[in-house]
């Protein structure tokens, strides 16, 4: 990463959502984004539920999308860095992304250094207090003897049940907008404790909560950052490689 150049990061696009009913727009919307950052951007980090769902067979994928895809594969051309982390709604990406793009995909939480900093980036729902059949769901979800068997069945039927999950979960959105500091509790919890043993994490950032949070960890300089959505926020964060701002695309 050059000195002039800046790192961007968004989460939570949900594409293809049937629960929208400006999601055509809302793609678009992003690729505009995307356009209007392309030309001093380092590396776009995208983490988790790019995808409202997401399944890659053998020799086919989900349709749609391919203004997203042809976006990132343009930025990707232009010596961009693509990264993208698996979320709890597209967490079965595979090698499909990576060669038709360049995206770098990422299946944990990630602590990288950036033009000098540290970060701690990840998802939102891999790290801290998670209830038992959340864990339990995550661990079925990763396997790769229930990803064998799941294949087996006719997308016509496995699309149709994702997509009235992905509906159930958007229920509790528009709540925990409301109370975004108790929402990301367990997150705050999980920075503090891992501070204690890397006390070189600058940045920590995540997403998953469908929330606006920008928070001072003690006892340092330490700054906790969930950063939205593209489903009604349309914010992302941005690092010049001095400040790092939380911002809304407008």
């Amino acid at each position: 990463m050059t000195p002039t150049k800046k790192t961007y990061f968004a989460s939570d696009i949900h594409l293809g959502n049937r629960y929208m009913p400006d999601a055509p727009e809302s793609e678009k919307k992003l690729l505009r984004w995307l356009d209007s950052i392309k030309n001093d951007a380092a590396a776009v980090w995208f983490l988790g539920d790019i995808f409202d769902y997401w399944y890659e067979y053998k020799y086919v994928v989900p349709r749609g999308h391919v203004r997203f895809l042809g976006k990132l594969a343009e930025l990707s051309d232009l010596g961009i860095e693509i990264h993208l982390f698996t979320g709890n709604h597209d967490i079965w990406m595979f090698d499909y992304l990576p060669g038709e793009t360049g995206a770098v995909i990422h299946r944990e939480p990630l602590a990288v250094e950036l033009s000098g900093q540290k970060f701690f980036l990840g998802h939102g729902d891999e790290v801290g207090y998670r209830p038992l059949i959340y864990r339990i769901i995550q661990r079925i979800f990763r396997n790769r003897a229930c990803q064998r068997l799941y294949v087996t069945v006719h997308p016509r039927w496995t699309f149709g049940f994702a997509r009235r999950w992905s509906l159930s979960s958007r229920k509790n959105v528009p709540a925990a907008a409301k109370r975004p500091d108790g929402r990301a509790k367990y997150l705050e919890e999980f920075a503090e404790s891992y501070l204690a043993s890397h006390p070189g994490i600058r940045f920590f950032i995540f997403g998953h909560l469908h929330i606006l949070l920008d928070k001072k960890l003690p006892p340092g300089e330490a700054r906790l950052l969930v950063i939205g959505d593209w489903m009604r926020f349309f914010s992302y964060a941005e690092w010049d490689g001095s400040k790092l701002e939380l911002k809304q695309f407008i």
